[in-house]
């Protein structure tokens, strides 16, 4: 009987790059009436599960699509805020956020997204 022993990583071949944002779309989202809809992420490198970084917030688990696809819902208040406390949950402010993928192999590039605050209150 011949017993082959192969090295771990040839079982298990994955990528530890750094995930790669090419597009986001809507580019500008209305968080007007406390719904914003959905961002839909393209690039590469995406885990499962991963963590999206929205300007100072970070929301986890987020799954991806496919290979290639990540959506999530456009957050409009600062419940993914990192040390917010027991403070009451404030709606975020219009403006822009850079948004970022962080998986295994790292934290993506940004790419820029808009919320905007106009319409009925």
């Amino acid at each position: 009987m011949t017993v082959v022993v192969l090295p771990l990583a040839a079982c298990h071949a994955r990528s530890t790059a750094a995930p790669l944002l090419t597009s986001l779309s809507p580019v500008q989202v209305n968080v007007a009436g406390g719904s914003a809809g959905t961002l839909t992420l393209r690039g590469r490198g995406f885990d499962s599960l991963n963590t999206v970084h929205f300007g100072a917030l970070r929301i986890p688990g987020v799954p991806r699509t496919n290979d290639s696809v990540m959506q999530f819902a456009v957050p409009i208040d600062d419940t993914f805020l990192p040390g917010r406390g027991p403070a009451p949950v404030q709606p975020l402010a219009g403006g822009r956020y850079d948004v970022r993928i962080e998986a295994r192999g790292g934290v993506s590039n940004a790419l820029p997204v808009t919320l905007t605050t106009g319409g009925v209150r």
